[in-house]
């Protein structure tokens, strides 16, 4: 929890999106097999799964950050990943379903409390925000949920250039909500993306560590 009296004083409080608000269910390995079945490769759930998670990895902050570059290095994870089982009557198609598929609510559990602390802290006069190290599916995850007049702001760190733990992406974040650093709170499951980097940039923050949202701030 935070100080006694500084959840009063906040103007702002930013979330992570996946593993934080939200996250991918039953996973991204059970995502992926379930695509290729489609395509010709049958492949266990769980195998492709500790598979993508070896090249994710290695790959995860290989190359630029931008939308081009981020869809390109999902590609790539994508393709490695599955390669290592076989081959894919269509590769590139089944990668653009799959890529779809995390746009898609059906495929993601909303932490529980989501929707009621986002109410909550709307009637309590904050803004809210999200920071991510994402790209432009969360947008439309966003908006598949419901939840987008939540949020003030939605900063994305494939579209800014900038990713956590960088400070700068705290930094640029407030500076689009007006507001200084030690008026904010950052929430993520992260400890040093999310914890240590944001109040590294002057935030405060919290760490989120699974169950109910609503714990996490102080009772009305």
């Amino acid at each position: 929890m935070l100080p006694e009296g500084i959840f009063s004083e906040l103007e702002v409080v930013f979330f992570d999106a996946e593993g934080t608000l939200f996250h991918i269910h039953p996973s991204v390995g059970a995502i992926y097999a379930r695509v290729c079945r489609r395509y010709g490769l049958a492949v266990e759930p769980e195998e492709m799964e500790r598979r993508f998670r070896e090249v994710f990895a290695r790959l995860k902050d290989q190359g630029e950050l931008s939308p081009e570059g981020c869809w390109r290095r999902w590609r790539q994870i994508f393709l490695e990943t599955v390669s290592s089982f076989g081959e894919l009557k269509d590769p590139h198609q089944a990668f653009a379903e799959c890529y779809r598929a995390f746009t898609l609510p059906e495929n993601f559990l909303l932490s529980p409390g989501t929707r009621e602390v986002l109410r909550s802290l709307r009637e309590q006069g904050k803004r809210v925000a999200i920071i991510s190290n994402w790209d432009e599916r969360l947008r439309k995850l966003v908006v598949s949920f419901g939840l987008e007049d939540f949020f003030a702001e939605i900063v994305i760190s494939c579209e800014v250039g900038l990713a956590k733990p960088n400070p700068e992406i705290y930094h640029l974040a407030c500076q689009r909500l007006k507001t200084p650093p030690e008026k904010a709170l950052m929430i993520g499951d992260h400890p040093e993306d999310d914890v240590l980097a944001a109040r590294k940039a002057g935030l405060w923050a919290l760490r989120y560590p699974g169950g109910d949202l609503r714990r996490l701030f102080p009772r009305k």
